[in-house]
């Protein structure tokens, strides 16, 4: 059996939830958007992986107090690893393909709102 998916509304749209893996959508929306950010996340059972299929987006991430913003080429996937704090900004026009694991819920995930807010500024 064949299933064609597509985005069925805005910011995270799941694809396909299995008990070990979740593919899901990424498209604009207020907590994707270009500007301040104020939190981060990290997964502490899970890779990420991120792959922009149209517009543009980038990844923010820290690693020892060290912040590094990745512009997303199309074409590649990124890999988060687990326990990585990062975060997204997509374009309005963007549109992500994510997998992860199955089991990324809120009891397996941090959240670490920032002293300072980081300004992620749009490329364009």
């Amino acid at each position: 059996m064949l299933r064609k998916c597509f985005p069925e509304k805005k910011g995270f749209c799941p694809v396909v939830e299995a008990k070990n893996y979740a593919c899901v959508f990424i498209t604009h929306d207020l907590q994707y958007r270009y500007g301040e950010v104020q939190k981060l996340k990290r997964h502490n059972d899970s890779d990420e992986v991120f792959a922009l299929v149209s517009g543009y987006a980038t990844l923010l991430t820290m690693v020892d107090g060290v912040f590094t913003e990745t512009p997303l080429e199309k074409g590649c996937a990124y890999v988060v690893e687990t326990g990585t704090w990062h975060a997204l900004a997509v374009s309005e026009d963007a549109l992500l393909f994510v997998t992860e694991n199955g089991d990324v819920i809120p009891e397996h995930s941090d959240i670490l709102s920032l002293e300072s807010p980081y300004f992620l500024a749009d490329p364009n």
